[in-house]
């Protein structure tokens, strides 16, 4: 069970009610009468609403019926987009009774509407669901664009994204003040960001002092997971985002990338309790911000990754990537003090990952603090790494802190040699009253690296290695200890036991009350199936009480002879074995079947279902837990040369895997036959040697120059350079390394450059390759990924520059305009909306060309601008072409062509 803690922060976590309510008094909104509130509704629909009426701390002016006062179709047959648009209006609370309401289009509100609402009428919030067109035509679907206005509430209801691979809906919600977003969740399968948009949920604030909630928000129903970048996140808080944006018990697993994002805002994220399952990429990812009065924090919440056991959404072929359960990051803002606070870290088993915790060079971040939790870290990667800060950058302060911290685990070694590594520059960083028990392997307890100002003070480190390892570094250390174990954490949040037991042994004599793999059932069963409602329960029992096999979820919680847990989907059920009898039971939220030893009870009867039987408690826990670690010749060796480009890399092979000499460094990862790491500096390597072969490669980042046993080769062809499973050391490349020549536009660095008119513009941007900011021409509120980015330009002549390879594949302005410079050419935006492609290349004679088209055409400025003689009007292109190439983007059919000469016509329709 996530728990909500209040803490002693500058400021608590505050009931979120009650933080709009204030909101709602502050701003002083005048109560408008139902007369002259209604005439934007017509006069059935105003006669038809109720009056003036309070709900969440909020007056509406009306309150209207989705069916029977607007006439949406609750069927999901009808679009509702028409009534919808039409009802949106300061003053209306829309409720939605239960059904399926079918969206076609995209909402775009941006009207300054105060207090407009969505609000489901069913008892859960699965009984409304919006449902969308099968696929969306291939489209990045996005449901509602609210960019202005303040006390939006949207509760109660699901955004139903289906099962197959395409479809998705997203929504971007900017309030000033009190927007609302409550006990919605998105169903069905999230495809990858080729048919959706980054996140499904872009929730940002537009005034310092506003704070905007996200209360009971879900997304776990599972998500394509093809690595970063392509990997859709959750919730992202934007540059655009200046107040506060609240999380409050959200439920975010097994998304494709982070389960949240708060990075490159000036405004904060709180976020309080919550459960963060399996996400790609990051668990958590936040910055401290840079509001003028806040930062931001997070309290209460749990992480946990368990990568070998996803939910039961996942299908075969599932895997995630490179994730992580906490990134520091402010993308380069240098922000600095973010909180940390009474959270709970679990890492049962993880693929290559940066850490547990981590605040890499390269996100710019200054200090932060870790307070009163706890962490579990059963895998080989990093427990906590603060990597190096920009002193030139970053705010001050620099330093770490660790204040009654609990690092248990049975990992037996870690990349940086030790549970905490604090790196360069890391200035007044400090762990006190905190706790490190590693018994197994060889791991040290806490590595300072050129930084001063330290201290190490009132702590327990009991670990392999030394209790502490310090490298050009100013420490104070004192009353260190090392005889103890450690606080475990508890997937609900609350502190669970001690770490005396975390290594490598077993004790069949351990409680059956706290154990459940190695016990045999106690006599009586209680099963609770679940009927499609979010339901929460509560019992206990009057003697042993255990889970039954592996439906008890880390969510679900076991003390003595009490289960508090959660069950939701039709059909799935929590099962406990106990003796003795049912003490009480009760539903806490929502309802479920319940069985008793095979018997259907009610909530009323199920305490008198039982009689008390006994058991002898005893467990068979043998197993030899032997493993084969044969000897492998690792004949071949990868080199990654640094070109000067903040470059991050992953590669698995076949066989095994070993670093070779001293070049990797402390950021860098090997687990099994995986490896990831960073390189940077122009000339310095990573090398590592191997058997078998090369099975996958990617840049994350950047890029390097790649050597397979001494031959370059590319990061389309290394997986072919190796092709012997052997050890002789042959090897087969099947390539000289050269490139084709028809991958020049692709593989070709172009220039973006958006010029501000003088309006308030905000833009996104897609392409098909890479894509980076140019200079410093990009400002904190700016969003850059690999492959996309959002931002603003206002100022007249003022510009952001990228540079990017492949072609632009989307750019739209959701607000102003700007003038688009390709490679110094000045384009019209829109060519970049047609979907279809015409490509005339000369071959050294002159070819002239005619044709038509029934949509909409223009020139493709990225492969070859026309000439003045060529002309496009109305639907038409002619011109000619001797050895270069004329290119365009249409929509539409060709429903003319007349080619004369010998040059090369191609052409593709992907609109059908």
């Amino acid at each position: 069970m996530v728990r909500l803690t209040d803490g002693d922060d500058d400021e608590s976590a505050a009931d979120s009610d009650s933080i709009l309510e204030s909101q709602l008094n502050r701003r002083n909104y005048l109560k408008l009468g139902a007369m002259a509130a209604s005439t934007a509704l017509s006069a059935g629909v105003a006669s038809a609403a109720s009056g003036p009426e309070e709900r969440f701390g909020i007056q509406w002016d009306r309150v209207v019926n989705a069916v029977d006062d607007l006439g949406m179709d609750p069927n999901g047959n009808e679009p509702i987009d028409d009534q919808l648009d039409s009802a949106y209006e300061s003053g209306t609370l829309i409720e939605f009774p239960p059904g399926e309401y079918l969206a076609t289009e995209t909402q775009y509100w941006n009207d300054d509407v105060s207090r407009f609402g969505m609000v489901g009428t069913g008892s859960s919030h699965k009984d409304v669901q919006f449902v969308f067109p099968s696929g969306n035509n291939g489209e990045k679907y996005r449901f509602l664009e609210i960019t202005s206005g303040d006390h939006h509430v949207l509760k109660n209801f699901s955004i139903q994204q289906t099962d197959d691979d395409t479809t998705t809906a997203d929504i971007w919600m900017i309030n000033d003040d009190g927007g609302l977003i409550e006990d919605v969740e998105w169903l069905g399968r999230t495809p990858t960001d080729n048919n959706a948009r980054r996140q499904l949920l872009a929730y940002d604030c537009s005034s310092v002092d506003g704070v905007n909630v996200a209360r009971r928000v879900y997304m776990r129903e599972g998500a394509e997971l093809p690595g970063y970048p392509d990997g859709v996140a959750g919730i992202r808080v934007q540059g655009g985002s200046v107040g506060e944006i609240r999380l409050v018990d959200c439920h975010i697993e097994q998304r494709g990338s982070s389960s949240f994002r708060a990075t490159h805002t000036r405004g904060v994220l709180r976020v309080e309790g919550g459960l963060f399952k399996n996400n790609d990429n990051t668990n958590m990812r936040i910055s401290a911000g840079d509001h003028p009065t806040k930062t931001s924090w997070i309290k209460g919440a749990t992480v946990i990754m368990d990568a070998d056991n996803l939910n039961e959404h996942a299908r075969d072929g599932d895997s995630l990537d490179s994730p992580e359960g906490l990134r520091i990051d402010s993308t380069g803002n240098g922000y600095a003090g973010v909180l940390i606070e009474d959270c709970d870290f679990i890492f049962k088993s993880c693929p290559t990952s940066r850490g547990v915790v981590s605040s890499p060079t390269w996100a710019g971040h200054g200090g932060f603090t870790l307070r009163n939790c706890r962490i579990q870290n059963d895998t080989s990667v990093q427990t906590i790494h603060a990597d190096s800060v920009d002193t030139d950058t970053a705010d001050k302060p620099w330093g770490v802190n660790l204040e009654n911290v609990s690092i248990t685990g049975s990992t037996r070694s870690q990349p940086a040699g030790a549970a905490v590594c604090i790196d360069n520059d890391r200035n007044g960083s400090t762990v006190q009253n905190s706790c490190i028990h590693f018994p197994n392997g060889d791991v040290d307890g806490v590595l300072v690296n050129d930084a001063t100002n330290c201290e190490i003070v009132d702590s327990n480190i009991n670990v392999t290695g030394q209790a502490t390892v310090f490298s050009g570094a100013d420490v104070d250390t004192s009353n260190i200890t090392s005889g103890d174990s450690c606080p475990l954490p508890s997937a609900d949040g609350s502190t669970g036991g001690d770490s005396s037991t975390t290594d490598d042994s077993t004790d069949s004599t351990t409680d059956s009350t706290t154990d459940d793999s190695t016990t045999e059932p106690l006599p009586n069963e209680l099963r609770l199936v679940g009927t499609g409602t979010t339901t929460q329960y509560e019992f206990t029992v009057t003697d042993s009480l255990q889970a039954s096999g592996d439906t008890i979820e880390e969510w679900d919680d076991i003390e003595s002879g009490t289960a508090t847990g959660w069950i939701t989907t039709d059909g799935v059920e929590d099962a406990y074995t106990f003796s003795g009898d049912i003490d009480s039971f009760s539903f806490l939220e929502g309802e479920s079947e319940i069985h008793v030893n095979g018997e259907q009870v009610s909530e009323s009867t199920v305490t008198g279902a039982t009689s008390d039987s006994s058991t002898d408690g005893s467990t068979d826990s043998s197993t030899d837990g032997s493993t084969d670690d044969s000897t492998t010749d690792l004949s071949h060796e990868l080199r990654l040369v640094g070109t000067g480009t903040q470059t991050q890399y992953e590669f698995t092979v076949s066989d095994a895997l070993e670093a070779a000499g001293d070049t990797i460094e402390t950021w860098d990862t090997i687990d099994g036959t995986a490896a990831s790491g960073w390189i940077t500096t122009a000339g310095v390597e990573d090398t590592f040697n191997f058997a078998g072969s090369v099975t996958s490669f990617g840049f994350v980042e950047g890029e390097a120059e790649i050597y397979v046993d001494g031959e370059r080769v590319t990061e389309s062809t290394v997986t072919d350079a190796v092709t012997d499973s052997g050890t002789d050391g042959s090897t087969d490349s099947g390539t000289d390394g050269s490139t084709d020549s028809t991958d020049d536009t692709t593989d070709s660095q172009n220039e973006l450059r958006l010029v501000g008119t003088g309006a308030e513009t905000q833009y996104e941007v897609t392409v098909s390759g890479t894509l980076e900011a140019s200079g410093d021409t990009i400002e904190q509120w700016d969003d850059v990924s690999e492959s996309s980015a959002t931002g603003w330009v206002t100022t007249e002549g003022v510009e952001d520059v990228y540079a990017f390879t492949g072609t632009i594949t989307s750019l739209s302005f959701p607000e102003g305009e700007a003038e688009v410079y390709v490679n110094g050419t000045r384009v019209d935006p829109a060519v970049f909306s047609l979907p279809n492609t015409l490509v005339v290349e000369g071959d050294g004679t002159e070819t002239t060309y005619d044709f038509m088209v029934s949509g909409d055409i223009l020139n493709d400025p990225l492969v070859g601008p026309t000439e003045s003689d060529d002309s496009l009007t109305n639907g038409k292109a002619k011109g000619s072409v001797t050895d270069g190439i004329d290119a365009f983007r249409f929509s539409g059919d060709i429903t003319k062509m007349n080619l004369a000469g010998d040059a090369a016509l191609t052409f593709e329709d992907n609109d059908g």
